[in-house]
């Protein structure tokens, strides 16, 4: 992916500078302003790792890692891979989704009809010495009962409607549910993220803190270079206080057009949500259990009693298929649910540091206390937009416009 040509120019001259640059530095010898200089370099410091420092005076330098426009080439080829990947996936889904469902069903009606092709080969060849057919009544009650079971249990047609009003709840789609689950529940993070940052910062008046971000970034409360992608995104600005602390201003996110005021949303932290093992309901896993286990029982009793049968040695690569469908439907959800529970804790884990960043605030030391301060100073008041003082509406016309109101 090419790189802008402003922010080629940028690099050249960090490089040309030797890497510890502050914005004034960019802007001299690229001669671009202040402003772009500002956010080039807030960007190009987020994308590749660069650092800030703050002088005794309180200027802020930027000092980037050797070799970091390296970075950019990893980053394209990443987003190269990712974009395939998401095309390739959207491809196959749909077809993905049915055919596990359709290959359940399918490799029973396989086992069925093998089944009863030992059953009468059996009957046929019952009087023949060297056949030898170990169907007991052991083997015959198992069936018996599972069949029982398929035919005659309690299932009701799925409601199409799930609880939540939004998944259409479908036989097929259900088995790929079990099998593979529905989905990322934190696919959204980062949106959920950035607009609590941004309810955050127009709630606090555009001056924060990193320890008031801590609870949705994720990072340590001392971690100054996690604000970066935060000035980059929101146009912000790092303020140095006179005792060394770092405070972060936002103008732009000020301005608004809503008059009065609008409810504050912001949560106290950012709150990942656990992974479910399927959202289909109770009566299809039902289902969807007792025909994996028709699959998985029956396709290994095939197995031992066709080892045995000379005469159907041709069907055996057919079986092996069968027992390796079978056993996956059964192990792959098995080993989800141990592998969801694993990843359920480490989600706890993450939401248990963002609440307690986000109950260091509301009993914050003294240190903190004297910074929380310190940004409550800088606040910004909101600049409301109103529709009856305006200078110019594009909506009328610029005769109307000149004209005075005279009352």
């Amino acid at each position: 992916m090419p790189i802008p040509k402003e922010k080629e120019i940028v690099i050249k001259a960090i490089n040309q500078l030797g890497r510890r640059v502050s914005v004034s530095d960019i802007a001299t010898r690229t001669g671009l302003p202040l402003n772009s200089s500002s956010l080039l370099i807030n960007q190009i410091a987020s994308e590749t790792g660069g650092h800030l420092q703050v002088s005794p005076s309180g200027e802020i330098a930027y000092l980037f890692p050797i070799g970091y426009q390296s970075r950019y080439i990893t980053r394209g080829i990443q987003r190269l891979i990712e974009k395939f990947t998401e095309k390739t996936f959207a491809l196959g889904f749909f077809l993905m989704r049915i055919s596990f469902g359709i290959m359940l069903i399918l490799s029973l009606a396989i086992i069925a009809v093998i089944f009863f092709a030992i059953v009468i080969s059996a009957s046929k060849n019952r009087d023949d010495d060297d056949f030898r057919f170990d169907f007991n009544f052991f083997d015959w009650m198992i069936l018996q009962d599972l069949l029982w079971n398929f035919n005659y249990s309690t299932y009701s047609p799925p409601n199409r409607i799930s609880a939540k009003g939004t998944r259409k709840q479908n036989f097929l789609y259900d088995c790929f549910s079990f099998l593979f689950g529905d989905g990322n529940p934190n696919a959204n993070l980062e949106e959920r993220r950035w607009q609590a940052i941004a309810q955050l910062i127009r709630k606090d008046n555009s001056s924060v803190t990193a320890d008031q971000l801590a609870p949705y970034t994720g990072t340590a409360p001392d971690n100054e270079d996690a604000v970066l992608p935060i000035l980059v995104r929101f146009d912000g600005q790092p303020v140095v206080t006179e005792s060394g602390n770092i405070i972060y201003r936002f103008p732009a996110l000020q301005t608004t057009a809503i008059i009065g005021s609008a409810s504050n949303t912001t949560k106290p932290y950012l709150n990942e949500l656990p992974w479910q093992f399927s959202r289909a309901n109770a009566d299809s896993v039902v289902w969807i259990v007792v025909l994996a286990a028709l699959n998985f029982l029956g396709s290994w009793w095939l197995f031992f009693e066709t080892s045995r049968i000379p005469e159907l040695a041709f069907a055996m690569p057919l079986i092996v298929l069968l027992v390796t469908y079978g056993t996956a439907f059964v192990a792959i959800p098995a080993i989800r649910y141990m592998f969801i529970q694993a990843l359920n804790k480490k989600i706890e884990a993450r939401n248990k540091v963002r609440q307690e960043y986000a109950a260091r605030l509301n009993n914050p030391d003294e240190k903190l206390r004297n910074k929380l301060l310190e940004a409550k100073k800088m606040q910004i008041d909101q600049q409301a937009i109103s529709a009856d003082n305006l200078a110019y509406d594009t909506g009328r016309s610029a005769l109307e416009q000149s004209i005075p109101n005279v009352s």
